[in-house]
């Protein structure tokens, strides 16, 4: 038997389009629309209370993210995560969120130290449950570039956020990587409460470095997707993943 698909339940405070955006991209990001997963529109639409025209907008938005991908007179699915995209991502990672270590350390005050000691808490509550360490990782991530006052930097990075995120999800998916990730979080955070821009840099680049080394194996394995493996071939229905992750 198939398990019931997840509910998308919808917030008010966002444009339609943009509240669709969220909980179908949330849903990538989890896991819950496995890589290859077909999008039909009658389902999805029916799933979150919307017509169809609405779904369409959003779902232009999310191929844009390059979450989703369209084939002619065939249908929209879930993209698969490639090992090149995880290598340019993380190349430009290092570089970006280096950048912003340096400077968040060069630019620390009182405030914003409690702000870091604040996320970094949050964090060593969080490891044991990968999904929502995801979230709290992102946080910390988003407090370093806003520490570092550097505004384009900050432009450049969100460009980058939510493949960033899926990406960031299926690493924290291995066992134990949310408890090594938290201690290459410490160490960053450490090094930019103490004011070393240098070594704040330096262990930024060792984390992302980290993380893609363990994305390299998971998407090598043709495991992207929360350990279901990603078969070559055909597209596949979102109901025959369900079932192939119950066998």
């Amino acid at each position: 038997m198939v398990d019931p698909a997840p509910v998308l339940l919808l917030d008010e405070h966002q444009s339609l389009r943009e509240r669709i955006v969220r909980r179908v991209r949330d849903a990538i990001i989890a896991g819950d629309f496995p890589a290859r997963t077909r999008l039909r529109e009658p389902e999805l639409a029916s799933r979150l209370g919307v017509s169809r025209t609405p779904l369409r907008e959003a779902i232009r938005q999310l191929e844009a993210e390059g979450l989703v991908h369209t084939i002619p007179r065939v249908g929209t699915f879930v993209s698969e995560v490639h090992p090149r995209d995880v290598e340019n991502t993380y190349a430009i990672r290092a570089v970006l969120e280096g950048l912003a270590a340096r400077q968040a350390a060069e630019n620390l005050d009182p405030v914003k130290a409690a702000r870091l000691r604040e996320i970094l808490a949050e964090l060593a509550r969080k490891t044991t449950d990968y999904r929502v360490y995801h979230e709290a990782a992102g946080r910390f991530h988003e407090v370093v570039f806003a520490l570092s006052e550097n505004e384009r930097l900050q432009a450049m990075y969100q460009s980058l956020t939510h493949q960033v995120a899926r990406f960031r999800g299926l690493s924290l998916a291995v066992p134990q990587r949310p408890d090594v990730s938290f201690r290459e979080h410490r160490r960053i955070a450490t090094a930019i409460l103490r004011g070393r821009g240098a070594e704040a840099e330096q262990r930024m680049r060792a984390h992302i470095e980290g993380a893609r080394a363990v994305l390299r194996q998971t998407v090598k394995g043709g495991k992207t997707d929360r350990g279901r493996s990603v078969k070559r071939g055909r597209p596949t229905h979102e109901g025959d993943q369900h079932e192939r992750g119950k066998s």
